[in-house]
């Protein structure tokens, strides 16, 4: 039976069902054109980024007339949430999710006095991610990128000035015992939170993995481990 998993919450342990298999809309880039007199067509620029998507999904439960309203109340509160990973899965795609950024639910349909219809709207970030992307991994081990463009994360562990050479582009950081420089949330911070924006030079954007294979190389004395967030559109 398909399902989807929420927040770390699968919707058939809660006791809610999918009525009908999501469509997945394929996510669209954001570009401007511009009519150039005395030339044919347009002309295309783009920053290489993508809107979000909207996943709609149909669910139903069914329970005692007397539980109506509070079974619909744990709905609410597992779909509504803002707490935890946030991540929505489907059970025949399992190693794949999305990051959600929002959950609509709009108006509960009782089609019965003991069932109830809704269709929460998942806005979602335009890409897949793999799961084994959010595991830490040697340099070695990253160095071909079978998929999208990522935003690894890059802990670095270590003491004094470190270089981390990244297809060519070069970032210097000051290292006391570890940083973690974030390429996602264009932040560089300690361990233990401490932010270190500051103990860093270069270009997040520079640090990115590209499709296919990448150079990387990280200063004698020093060890990274990154976490590739691998993706695909």
């Amino acid at each position: 039976m398909f399902s989807i998993t929420y927040n770390g919450r699968n919707s058939n342990d809660i006791g809610v069902y999918v009525i009908k298999r999501p469509n997945i809309p394929s996510p669209e880039l954001r570009y401007e054109e511009t009519t150039i007199a005395g030339r044919d067509g347009t002309l295309i620029t783009t920053d290489e980024t993508y809107n979000n998507i909207e996943i709609p999904i149909p669910l139903n439960y069914m329970t005692k007339k007397t539980e109506w309203a509070s079974m619909y109340r744990l709905v609410k509160a597992w779909l509504l949430s803002r707490n935890g990973d946030r991540f929505l899965e489907f059970s025949d795609d399992g190693s794949f999710f999305y990051k959600v950024k929002n959950v609509t639910i709009g108006t509960n349909e009782r089609t019965s006095m003991r069932i109830g219809v809704i269709t929460p709207v998942f806005l979602c970030e335009p890409f897949q991610y793999l799961k084994t992307g959010l595991n830490k991994y040697d340099i070695s081990e990253v160095l071909t990128n079978p998929y999208f463009k990522s935003k690894p994360v890059y802990y670095i562990t270590g003491n004094g000035t470190c270089t981390l050479n990244v297809n060519g582009n070069t970032r210097t950081a000051e290292v006391e015992d570890n940083l973690v420089i974030d390429c996602e949330l264009l932040m560089a911070y300690k361990e233990d939170g401490v932010l270190k924006n500051t103990a860093i030079t270069g270009d997040y954007e520079q640090m990115n993995l590209l499709e296919g294979r990448n150079e990387i190389s990280i200063s004698k004395g020093f060890h990274c481990k990154i976490r590739p967030n691998w993706r695909c559109l």
